[in-house]
């Protein structure tokens, strides 16, 4: 018994779509462990670079951390920009840096953003939080952090709770 033709059609094109869906999965994961890799050769050669990010705002400095989903950039002015890593919009190395192939191994064990603002709320530093799909950032003193919310208190006395989940940038001050 013969199965129906438009049925066999429908099979093949549920592999292909499959097969299809793999590849760019892994073709995603290739480009994020190739951009990773560049990371890491700039932040072990110090190299000054330019960081865009996705909202529009342009850093100068060197990458000085690289962690599974954050990138610490130590601007001109010795502040410590912590950028959420899917905040990236392009890395520019300076004119005469030579150009990086990004051989170096990643590990992805790296650390993370609330790992990082964990240790910094100890000292409760001046900081200035950008998040997703704002104009303003929120300045003032890094005062608490919670399981996903981090607490700014600002200059009025205003107590600005902040998702870290939408946490684009946290500059630190020097």
């Amino acid at each position: 018994m013969s199965a129906d033709p438009l049925d066999r059609l429908a099979a093949e094109a549920g592999v292909d779509e499959a097969v299809r869906r793999l590849g760019h999965q892994a073709w995603l994961r290739r480009r994020a462990e190739e951009s990773a890799s560049l990371l890491a050769d700039l932040a072990e050669r110090l190299d000054p670079v330019e960081v865009l990010l996705v909202g529009g705002a342009r850093r100068h400095g060197h990458i000085e951390t690289v962690g599974t989903d954050l990138v610490g950039v130590r601007l001109d002015d010795r502040r410590l920009a912590l950028v959420a890593r899917r905040a990236l919009a392009a890395i520019r190395p300076d004119r005469g840096v030579p150009d990086l192939v990004g051989d170096h191994t990643v590990h992805r064990d790296g650390p993370r953003l609330r790992e990082v603002l964990d240790e910094l709320v100890t000292d409760q530093p001046r900081v200035t939080v950008t998040l997703v799909g704002t104009i303003e950032p929120v300045d003032g003193v890094l005062e608490r952090l919670g399981r996903d919310v981090l607490l700014v208190r600002e200059a009025d006395g205003t107590a600005t709770h902040l998702p870290v989940g939408a946490v684009v940038e946290v500059l630190v001050a020097d």
